[in-house]
């Protein structure tokens, strides 16, 4: 029974951060262009082939830095045939363990080229939560021509809350602490 209620529900929910450029268009539909989503959690693109997925999102420094540790650990244990076998695990736990920091690592260097984070979006697929944010992010969009009529005012008891750069407040790094 149990089988069949996760059966009809189908894909699970996924969750993604909006980002916005520094410096957003002044038209909305731009604006909705502009905007960057990034999935949470595990990535399998970045798994299976991390240095394509790297160049793919042009995150050159990123790049730079796995080549040069990917070398450093062909080189380090690569001579022999135990280094060989040695090498192969611990590749692929660098690759499992690149793979669920990937969309953080797209995160930070989004917000590097001048992004910010407006938002999270969520829903069974990327269409879906594209869908559920923009209901929301177009109703607080100002119409044309009225900018300086009058601007919307937050509901009372409601604050608008600033957006949020991941860096601050954050105490933790990763599952620890910061020492």
């Amino acid at each position: 029974m149990l089988c069949s209620k996760l059966r009809d529900k189908g894909k699970a929910m996924a969750v993604y951060s909006v980002y916005e450029p520094g410096d957003p268009a002044p038209d909305p539909e731009a604006r909705a262009e502009a905007l960057q989503f990034v999935k949470e959690g595990f990535s399998w693109p970045a798994f299976l082939v991390p240095a394509l997925w790297l160049i793919y999102w042009r995150m050159w420094i990123e790049l730079a830095v796995f080549v040069v540790v990917f070398a450093a650990l062909q080189w380090g244990l690569g001579l022999d045939k135990p280094g060989h076998e040695a090498l192969g695990w611990l590749l692929t736990g660098l690759f499992a363990l690149f793979a669920f920091e990937a969309n953080d690592l797209r995160s930070a260097a989004l917000e590097r080229h001048g992004y910010r984070l407006i938002g999270i979006a969520e829903g069974r697929g990327r269409t879906e939560a594209e869908l559920s944010f923009f209901k929301g992010w177009l109703t607080q969009q100002e119409k044309p021509g009225r900018s300086e009529e009058r601007k919307p005012e937050p509901a009372r008891g409601k604050q608008r809350l600033a957006p949020v750069s991941r860096n601050e407040g954050e105490d933790v790094i990763g599952l620890f602490p910061q020492a």
